[in-house]
This record gives C-alpha cells, structure tokens and sequence, in this order.
C-alpha cells in the first residue's frame, strides 16, 4: 500500500510535558501490544464496550496499517521514544464522514491527550474531504462525553439506551485556526489551513 503519511505534530500536556502526536505505522505493532497491556479492563471496556485484553497479531497489523485517506490513526508519543499513550483514529463510514474514537493509557487520562488527538485528527480529515465526525460513546464514558461536548466542532449528542451517539461538524474551523485562516485568505487566497490550535509542526 502507497502511503503518504502526514507530519508529525507537539502538544503540551496539562502538567507541562511536551509530546509527539506522529502517524501510526506497521512498525508499530510491538508497541501496540505493549500499549494494551498496560490499559485497565475498564478501559477496554469504554472503548471497544467489552473488556478485551488481548490482541491478536491479525488484529494488531490491521490496526497499525492505515492509508490515512479513508483510514488514519495517529499516537501520542514522548519526545525520545515510539511508546504509545494514547491512540485517536477515524474510519470513513461515507464521502464525507467518518467514524472516530479514542483510548488513553490510564496513567495519562485527563492531561489533555484525548483533545490534542481530536484536533489533530480533525486537522488531517479535512484535508482528505472530511466533513464530519462520528462516535458511539458509552453513557458512563463521561472523560470521552466531555472531550466531545468541550470541543469547537458543534457537537450534537443523542442518547439511546446507555448509549451515546456524537456528531462534530468539522467544517467548523476553532479559534484562533479560524482568524489565522481568514488573515491567510486575505493574503494568499490558495494557501492551506492553519494548523489546528495547540498543535505545533515537529521540528526536524
């Protein structure tokens, strides 16, 4: 499979600790399962709603092969090593929407890596014509229900049963990514989008 895969992106962590959100690769299936063991049942069970410990080698190659157009995952990293943190993907489910969901190692929940991988997904959907975000999110799973509810993308969550179903409006560029945009308009009409908020081009 040709792929391109996209630039590395840094965010800063709510206690200060600047990391990597970088593209998954095939080469990541040894830290993959790593990153799974170390993940809690209950976890597992808010992100795949049973609690699945173990991954299959199968599954775990199909995980970590994406073509990032219909397909992409990105982690967060530190900055000297691939240890993976925190995981945030999409699946196309139509043209121009596609399914999102995420999962973060217990240790670092509530640090902000949940919202930097949003945004980051985000920025790169966008550039392949995506215009929408969907989530299934368990009722319980109010971390993942306030990453979604606190984001610029005009959410709209309906619930049914113990379940809660997300849509984000990704044509909804956040601020200050917006007034950077228009400025850029005004200069430069055929220029890209700015980089999303709190997300900051890796240096080389």
């Amino acid at each position: 499979m040709d792929v391109v895969y996209p630039p590395e992106r840094t965010f800063v962590t709510r206690t200060g600790t600047t990391m990597r959100l970088r593209p998954m690769r095939p080469e990541d299936v040894p830290n993959l399962f790593a990153f799974h063991e170390r993940l809690s049942i209950e976890s597992l069970r808010m992100r795949y709603f049973t609690p699945r410990r173990r991954l299959t080698e199968e599954v775990a190659r199909h995980l970590c092969t994406v073509d990032f157009r219909d397909r992409a995952a990105f982690v967060a990293s530190p900055l000297d090593s691939d240890t993976i943190h925190g995981i945030g993907r999409y699946e196309r489910d139509a043209p121009r929407s596609a399914e999102v969901a995420f999962i973060v190692e217990d240790a670092l929940q509530g640090q902000g890596i949940g919202p930097a991988l949003l945004a980051r997904l985000a920025e790169h959907a966008r550039g392949q014509g995506i215009e929408r975000f969907t989530a299934a999110v368990l009722n319980e799973n109010t971390a993942m229900l306030a990453v979604f509810r606190s984001s610029p993308f005009r959410p709209q969550i309906t619930v049914e049963h113990d379940c809660a179903f997300v849509k984000l409006d990704l044509t909804v560029l956040p601020e200050p990514a917006a007034q950077a945009q228009r400025s850029l308009a005004q200069k430069a009409p055929r220029r890209g989008l700015a980089p999303a908020p709190r997300l900051l081009a890796a240096q080389e």
